[in-house]
């Protein structure tokens, strides 16, 4: 069984690629830049690439579907470089093909704010997808073969994106508003079900997540309950349209939190009470780390789930949309 993370931004240590052996994860979307420019992400990127080859005993870089393949046989774990914002592109539109030459092969279009492209979820009035560099970025996004990512988009630029995309789109890290209802953190960040029936229609894929700021009970959320809504989702958009993304988040100090939301544009800091401890601590028992993905197998096999179902569940579903999505249109 292929099991796929479609969301994760650990520091580049041995020490994660550790816990994602011992879960039995076949690839994980790396974040490597959320505010960064163009200039920091390609230092950034080369500092990936050379931890990568130090550890090519546990896991190796893959740009495509048929390397993600190739690398799981070999029981290592295949990582995909991706973006949490399009900042690195500073607005050039030459610059998307420049990273997926790097081994980028998704984006996120905003993080939280409004950019060029389009409106994240943080901003009080959703103007959606920019009728000039939006529409150019998302063409060229899909000529390239770059995987476009909703996660943190507004409810307008999300729908437009879909509908914009000639490729199926990704939301590799959300949860339901409808079902979670007010979680702990950032209810925008949660996806509508217009939204995610939208985004299965055009065969794209959601990742649900057990972060604690996005289930209905945080930290008391149980597996069961975890797979409650699994089920909910896969009754509201389909087998098809739903994978994993944890957004989990290990090795950072907890002042990272400040450059991951407030960056360079605020002088604002995250309050006192979300700085006590680093992004990745306190998740439920059920989930620690990667290594638990075990327990969601075992917890879907439980729900009732077929062993096809939990193996699109799981991965399968993310391997078909990354065949379908990671490929140029030169390629095509």
């Amino acid at each position: 069984m292929l099991i796929i993370d479609a969301l994760n931004i650990p520091t580049p240590e041995r020490r994660w690629f550790e816990e994602w052996r011992a879960g039995g994860v076949s690839a994980v979307n790396v974040t490597v830049a959320i505010w960064e420019n163009a200039r920091e992400t390609m230092s950034f990127i080369g500092k990936w690439r050379r931890v990568i080859a130090e550890n090519a005993d546990v896991v190796g870089l893959a740009t495509s579907a048929d390397e993600i393949e190739r690398i799981a046989a070999s029981g290592r774990t295949a990582i995909i470089f991706g973006f949490q914002n399009t900042a690195p592109v500073e607005h050039d539109i030459e610059l998307f093909r420049s990273f997926r030459a790097l081994g980028v092969c998704i984006m996120q279009l905003t993080y939280n704010l409004q950019n060029y492209i389009g409106c994240g979820y943080w901003e009080e009035k959703d103007l959606g997808i920019s009728s000039r560099f939006g529409r150019k970025a998302i063409e060229e996004m899909n000529r390239v073969g770059i995987l476009i990512d909703l996660s943190h988009c507004g409810d307008r630029t999300t729908l437009e994106a879909i509908e914009l995309s000639a490729k199926p789109v990704s939301i590799t890290h959300a949860n339901p508003r409808e079902y979670v209802g007010n979680p702990t953190f950032g209810a925008g960040r949660l996806k509508t079900s217009e939204a995610i029936k939208a985004l299965a229609a055009r065969r794209g894929v959601i990742g649900l997540s057990p972060n604690r700021h996005l289930t209905k009970r945080g930290i008391e959320t149980t597996l069961d309950e975890f797979c409650d809504m699994v089920a909910w989702v896969v009754d509201l958009a389909g087998i098809d349209a739903v994978g994993m993304g944890t957004d989990y988040c290990p090795g950072h100090p907890p002042t990272i939190r400040n450059w991951w939301r407030y960056a360079r544009w605020s002088r604002e800091t995250a309050p006192a009470a979300q700085m006590q401890k680093a992004p990745h601590e306190g998740w439920q028992e059920w989930f620690r780390s990667p290594a638990d993905f075990g327990n969601i197998v075992a917890g879907l096999e439980r729900r009732g789930f077929q062993n096809a179902e939990v193996e699109k569940l799981m991965g399968g579903n993310w391997l078909r949309l990354f065949r379908e999505t990671f490929v140029s249109a030169e390629q095509a």
